[in-house]
């Protein structure tokens, strides 16, 4: 059985409790959420959706598939959003984040889609951002409609190199919409939603780590910095064999593309390999079907290596590398098939 780790790419630097996360429920959703993939436990409903409101994106990050290879544009219909949410609320959905490729604040519906949520009383209501069209008439209507939390990705914390890694943006602007939400939700008398900003250590930006969290820890309810993948979508060489890895996402999550398509995990950013269709299945039938069982049988054994998207994610040899597992390098041919699975096998 191979190792768990929960969240191993993702460091908080500063964090602070708010009221909301001392609930019993929240509690209890964090349970689920930490136990769950170490118990190898399927519950009968996801834990979170990561639903993509949209694929489009106003930056192109030079670490970011945006900026070499975007996905189509597209952004998700209110009809196909109610019926998933309607779903969830029903079957015990606690977490819902309105994102997964591209900028959420792109969407024209998007403060629609918060208060449906909250309405429909999912738990924890977010979405990352990059801030840079977080207008004060936008964020006083996220906070009207209930946002729980808002991440604003944020890559430095000077001009120089913040939009050496955010290419199109302009650093005095993020900072001023930032500051004017932290201001705005102040003089609402509102305690959320709670605002953490965080940054990919990339190259470009390694140095200022310390200068960092100092700066925004003035401004932010939490910091933190997430290791950087590499996105790139090429063809697979080699393979990491390590019987020490296992993978929190099929036990916690379901991600689904602005189409309705759902993908295995964040990894898949392509889609190449799609669990199911929710035009046309229902949230549940997909969580319980042939791709996720068949995924956390290979996962739960130690053979993610036998999953093309899992073999080639950039997330999964971050982890293997940064904790040290036992693991040798493959070439592709001498794996055979199987047990090399391509995606078209893996669906059989």
């Amino acid at each position: 059985m191979g190792r768990m780790e929960i969240n191993p790419t993702f460091h908080y630097m500063k964090e602070k409790a708010v009221e909301r996360e001392q609930t019993p429920e929240y509690k209890e959703y964090r349970r689920k959420w930490s136990e769950n993939p170490k118990n190898h436990f399927v519950g009968d409903f996801p834990i979170h959706l990561d639903l993509e409101s949209t694929s489009a994106c106003n930056l192109k990050c030079f670490m970011c598939f945006q900026s070499f290879s975007p996905p189509p544009r597209g952004f998700m219909n209110m009809d196909l959003y109610k019926k998933i949410i309607d779903e969830g609320a029903k079957k015990g959905l606690c977490s819902l984040k309105l994102m997964y490729r591209g900028e959420p604040l792109l969407h024209p519906n998007i403060v629609e889609m918060v208060r449906y949520a909250k309405d429909k009383g999912i738990l924890e209501v977010m979405f990352n951002t990059n801030a840079t069209l977080l207008t004060e008439e936008k964020t006083r209507a996220l906070i009207e409609a209930g946002l729980d939390k808002l991440i604003c990705s944020v890559d430095g914390y000077t001009k120089e190199v913040y939009e050496s890694v955010r290419i199109g943006a302009t650093f005095e602007t993020t900072l001023q919409n930032i500051k004017n939400f932290q201001r705005i939700k102040k003089e609402m008398g509102a305690k959320k939603p709670t605002l953490r900003v965080q940054m990919v250590d990339t190259p470009r930006n390694h140095e200022q780590i310390e200068g960092y969290i100092k700066f925004w820890s003035e401004i932010a309810d939490h910091v933190a910095i997430e290791d950087m993948n590499d996105w790139h979508d090429k063809e697979l060489k080699a393979v990491v064999v390590s019987k020490d890895f296992d993978c929190p996402m099929p036990y916690q999550r379901l991600i689904v593309l602005y189409d309705g398509k759902v993908t295995i995990c964040c990894g898949n950013i392509y889609g190449k390999l799609v669990a199911g269709d929710l035009t046309k299945q229902t949230v549940e039938e997909v969580w319980k079907g042939p791709v996720m069982q068949k995924l956390r049988k290979h996962l739960a054994e130690g053979e993610s290596h036998k999953i093309q998207i899992c073999a080639e994610c950039g997330y999964r040899t971050t982890v293997i590398r940064d904790k040290k597992m036992d693991k040798k390098i493959v070439p592709v041919e001498k794996l055979g098939k199987p047990p090399y699975y391509k995606f078209q096998d893996y669906l059989k």
